[in-house]
């Protein structure tokens, strides 16, 4: 046997150990979930098995429908409105002026606070008595305020915005991080050439930048697939089901209502959701990616 083969060998077993913990808590639950899926199963009583009836239900649940639909609007809106944002905060904390250390610093803070103290906080300000709907009063009137959190129309715009307070500074920092990965040499070569503004960017910027892009696409759209959270300590998914997104409606059905082999197959069409969607996502955005 040759050196590089026993190498070769000899760092498979060192890899087994890891393998093992591996398939025992990931591949193991993963391949048995997808049989509880078929179930019916509270938990508790042995499992029963009930075809696809979990997986028909599913199209027919307001709760896992309103879910599908508000997060497919945050996806919507993070691609739409977020990255674009993000991106343009980027270009402008780029530059040099006085206070940009103090701005990077400002718009990343809100990434590193808690999610649970963030919910906490924003639901004081954002409550019918709260600290906005003071302010309001004096703007607007007090016959024009709104409950901003217990409505059926503002209560997930509400929290679509609330999620931008985060995800804007981060994604922000990655594109930044791209764009100062970018050689000043080729600037020097586009404006030798007579590249300015919206042309240098359109042209030089932005196709250099793609590989961030892809990332922040990719984050956001498994970001917004997965939100749970936010409406789960803000409203749970009311009034009704209003701010419902998929995963909080899967969590209620295991959770609140028991139906652990209904929830594993909302849980199982959510995975395979954000695999579908990413792929798609990363094969468009890799394929026009530049070589730095």
């Amino acid at each position: 046997m040759s050196l590089s083969r026993k190498q070769y060998w000899i760092a498979c077993l060192f890899l087994l150990p890891a393998f093992a913990i591996f398939g025992m808590f990931f591949f193991y639950p993963f391949l048995q979930s997808i049989y509880y899926s078929f179930t019916e199963w509270n938990g508790i009583k042995a499992p029963r098995y009930i075809g696809f009836d979990n997986y028909r239900y599913l199209f027919q649940d307001v709760q896992m429908l309103d879910g599908m639909k508000n997060t497919l609007k945050m996806v919507v809106f993070g691609l739409v409105v977020q990255n674009p944002l993000a991106l343009l905060l980027a270009v402008l904390l780029n530059r040099k002026f006085r206070t940009r250390g103090f701005l990077r610093t400002s718009f990343y803070l809100p990434v590193i606070i808690s999610l649970v103290v963030t919910s906490v906080v924003w639901g004081e300000i954002l409550k019918f008595d709260g600290f906005a709907n003071g302010i309001l009063t004096h703007i607007i009137g007090e016959a024009r305020l709104q409950d901003w959190l217990g409505t059926v129309y503002t209560s997930f715009p509400t929290i679509i915005l609330l999620t931008q307070w985060q995800a804007i500074g981060y994604c922000a920092m990655i594109y930044l991080a791209g764009l100062q990965a970018i050689p000043t040499d080729i600037y020097e070569a586009a404006d030798i050439e007579g590249a300015k503004g919206f042309a240098l960017f359109r042209h030089v910027t932005f196709p250099m930048l793609m590989p961030s892009v892809t990332i922040v696409l990719f984050l956001t759209i498994v970001g917004a697939l997965r939100l749970f959270d936010l409406p789960f300590l803000l409203t749970n998914g009311g009034p009704g089901s209003s701010s419902y997104t998929l995963f909080l409606a899967v969590y209620n059905a295991a959770f609140k209502n028991q139906s652990y082999g209904y929830a594993t197959a909302g849980s199982i069409v959510l995975t395979l959701f954000i695999i579908i969607v990413t792929v798609i996502q990363l094969g468009i955005t890799r394929r026009r990616e530049v070589e730095l």
